[in-house]
């Protein structure tokens, strides 16, 4: 039997993950955040604690963990930290999810309901796929990678680490996403995007930095 999930986080991307639990069958035991008092109610779970709980090996080792933080920086700190642990970070699929018998799913990756993943993409560790986005064939999205909604990757997309696709973007195939690149809402991308850039339009160019004067 499996054990019951705890979710990192407590705000509305958390509850989407406890929701996606619930569609699979999974038992979810309640949130984790600092934020909120323990013992409060978000919806039908509670809040167990702050990420302190952590260091208890008893609670990790009862439990299996989701990630419920869409800031990527921090979904991938908090998913090291489980890790290192030795928690179990699985990854969570909605039921209304279509994903390719042969996709490489990483740990603590989700994804979200109507999300379509399709042969041979490889998807790295804390990865989110948000709702309704699709991810192409060979593509290879790199850890803590968040796909928004409504994002279309085409095939052989590949992206570094901890790169953010804002709501509705597209981006064309075999483009290469940089460390830390971030692509604005609804823009099309028709070239590779350096690290650390932000490109935002249609075609996606540069935001350009301020200057002073």
């Amino acid at each position: 039997m499996s054990s019951p999930i705890v979710i990192l986080g407590a705000g509305g991307h958390a509850r989407v993950v406890a929701d996606i639990c619930r569609s699979i069958g999974r038992e979810v035991a309640g949130f984790l955040t600092p934020d909120v008092e323990p013992g409060t109610s978000i919806g039908a779970l509670a809040v167990l604690g702050s990420d302190e709980r952590l260091r208890d090996a008893d609670f990790v080792a009862a439990h299996e963990f989701g990630l419920g933080i869409g800031d990527s920086p921090l979904r991938c700190e908090l998913g090291r930290r489980v890790l290192d642990a030795g928690g179990a970070l699985p990854a969570l699929v909605h039921e209304r999810s279509v994903v390719a018998s042969d996709v490489d799913l990483g740990r603590g990756s989700v994804l979200m309901a109507g999300t379509v993943v399709n042969t041979g993409a490889e998807l790295g560790a804390f990865v989110v796929v948000n709702t309704g986005a699709t991810v192409d064939h060979d593509c290879h999205l790199g850890e803590g990678t968040h796909v928004g909604p409504g994002v279309h990757l085409a095939g052989a997309v590949r992206s570094g680490r901890i790169v953010q696709i804002g709501i509705g973007a597209s981006v064309v195939q075999g483009i290469a996403l940089g460390d830390r690149a971030i692509v604005g809402a609804g823009a099309t991308v028709i070239r590779d995007v350096e690290s650390d850039t932000t490109v935002v339009g249609c075609p996606a160019r540069p935001l350009a930095r301020a200057t002073r004067a």
